[in-house]
């Protein structure tokens, strides 16, 4: 029952994200940062919704969180999560959730976000080589590396974090072709495509690590 109730309030919730990324994928293609047709706005439109409406649902199915309100699952995810490790210290070999790990190295990710409003605005202004945003790929790799996987064997071995690390990456790139003017359609439907093949490897790992924990 309370499985059938998240899946309904989630399902409502996807009518408003749906009308949001159509709004959103419209008013980029009027401006002429990407071009695509209706169809194609139509389909982008709702693998995003559906890839929210998954998250959301693993998500609040797994807290058991029954109330619908974004600010309650927001809440959940940065305080709760964070007070149970603050005042558990974790074991070695014990998991600790991805956004325990980004606060640990907030400093790091802040610094990774002004080399990155840097490289925009050098780029911006003064045109600067291609070799500079290769080099920022390769530092911002390593740093996001460092942010979400951090140093734990335990942690390393949660395909999850590969998911993060994609859509971030995913971002920095989307920004950057945004912001110097660059066609995002050709990259977006890349990464749509890879993303949607990364999901179904981290499934395909989450589930053969659960078949070897219950043969343990």
């Amino acid at each position: 029952m309370k499985i059938n109730h998240i899946v309904k309030g989630e399902l409502w919730r996807s009518i408003a994200v749906y009308f949001l990324f159509l709004f959103l994928i419209i008013t980029l293609d009027h401006k002429g940062y990407i071009l695509i047709d209706g169809l194609t706005t139509i389909i982008l439109a709702f693998v995003f919704t559906m890839i929210i409406f998954s998250l959301l649902v693993w998500y609040r199915r797994k807290e058991q969180l029954l109330n619908p309100s974004i600010f309650s699952i927001i809440n959940n995810i940065f305080e709760s999560e964070s007070y149970k490790e603050k005042t558990t210290e974790p074991h070695k070999n014990e998991k600790i959730s991805i956004f325990y790990s980004i606060q640990k190295n907030i400093l790091l990710l802040i610094v990774t976000m002004l080399l990155y409003i840097v490289y925009l605005y050098a780029s911006l202004t003064y045109h600067i080589d291609q070799i500079f945003w290769t080099l920022f790929l390769l530092v911002m790799g390593i740093a996001l590396s460092k942010i979400i996987y951090g140093e734990r064997e335990a942690d390393q071995k949660d395909p999850m974090r590969l998911l993060v690390f994609y859509v971030i990456a995913c971002a920095f790139i989307f920004v950057r072709y945004l912001v110097l003017g660059y066609p995002i359609l050709p990259i977006l439907k890349g990464s749509i495509i890879l993303g949607i093949l990364l999901i179904f490897l981290v499934l395909g790992i989450k589930w053969s690590q659960s078949k070897q924990k219950s043969d343990n």
